[in-house]
């Protein structure tokens, strides 16, 4: 029977049914750090070495308890959401340029976990919050010793379970970053995202019924996803004291500014700085520097997309902004920090 210690430099790499049965399937990732964008990119460069296809432990997901009653190597630092296309990426290489941060970004399992009871009504909601509780201790094990925080992105859809993720770590900070939802519009367009294509993501999480695919175009649909997660951020920001809202404009200089203070994390400036240089480099791609694509993106929209983000999403965001610059003037009034400054 494998045990907690015997996967020591293992990471759960997904959640899958076996015989009915929530199983998880573990790698040995050692000392090869999660440096890739996302997680699912460090996985496939580690499984291109053959023996990790033959040796490869499935547990059942009754260990994720073990993990939970465990004290954690690294406590979560903090939690990114976003709204997607927004700079979220560039926060998680930003954060993983320096050794002393891990930074799990979009780990499938954690999709998995979370809609686990979607796919099967008999887990309970208590185990749920157990097996995330777990499940986030064993990917935050720490592996090399400069390790000191760790971080979660979050995929888009995520912030939908935020208050089952809460639960499970209600004094962890979060963040939700956003941008002007016309941009995201655009990306979207260009390249639909998993929770943009009708069906791929559980339509209950959205309120829609298949019913509601054959009336919706695909931007309609992706406005109206965008706007159940912004209406999601709001309210939850409303009751949390650990939450705060980000806009793309304040990045990156807020990712070693402002939102270290924030989550608690006291960096070098030597640290800083590597996190400066990372910045200048187009987050999915590093080989390529960064080029700010706002304008682009604003000329491209077309009169529909502006109706679309009229119908459904300006008021959501003007009431996001209104919420984050009350926070920066209330700071500042008290004599805290400032904006950040942007790129």
């Amino acid at each position: 029977m494998t045990t907690v210690d015997q996967l020591k430099g293992w990471v759960p790499i997904r959640i899958y049914w076996r015989e009915g049965q929530p199983t998880v399937d573990w790698l040995f990732l050692g000392d090869q750090p999660l440096s890739e964008p996302f997680f699912e990119q460090s996985v496939a460069r580690a499984l291109r070495n053959p023996a990790q296809l033959l040796f490869r432990p499935q547990t059942p997901i009754s260990i994720l308890e073990e993990f939970a009653e465990m004290a954690p190597d690294l406590a979560p630092t903090g939690f990114v959401f976003h709204l997607s296309r927004c700079g979220s990426t560039l926060i998680s290489q930003v954060l993983a340029s320096v050794p002393c941060n891990l930074v799990v970004s979009e780990a499938p399992p954690i999709e998995h976990l979370l809609g686990a009871r979607l796919r099967d009504p008999r887990i309970t909601h208590a185990q749920q919050v157990v097996w995330l509780r777990g499940l986030v201790r064993a990917l935050g094990r720490r592996r090399f010793a400069a390790e000191k925080y760790f971080y979660i992105k979050f995929d888009s859809w995520h912030l939908l379970h935020l208050s089952l993720i809460r639960e499970a770590f209600p004094d962890t900070p979060w963040i939700f970053l956003y941008r002007e939802p016309l941009e995201v519009l655009v990306s979207q367009r260009r390249l639909r995202g998993a929770h943009m294509l009708p069906g791929v993501v559980d339509l209950r999480l959205f309120g829609f019924v298949r019913e509601d695919l054959a009336t919706l175009s695909f931007d309609e649909y992706a406005a109206r996803v965008l706007a159940c997660i912004c209406q999601n951020a709001l309210r939850t920001h409303e009751t949390s004291p650990a939450g705060r809202l980000v806009n793309f404009s304040e990045l990156p200089g807020a990712i070693w500014g402002d939102l270290a203070e924030f989550f608690g994390a006291d960096y070098s400036e030597e640290e800083r700085s590597r996190m400066s240089d990372a910045s200048r480099f187009n987050a999915k791609n590093p080989k390529v520097r960064h080029a700010d694509d706002t304008a682009a993106k604003q000329r491209e929209a077309g009169d529909d997309l502006r109706e679309l983000e009229k119908a459904w999403l300006t008021d959501l965001y003007r009431e996001l902004e209104t919420r984050r610059l009350s926070r920066l003037w209330t700071g500042r009034m008290r004599g805290g920090g400032s904006a950040s400054s942007r790129r």
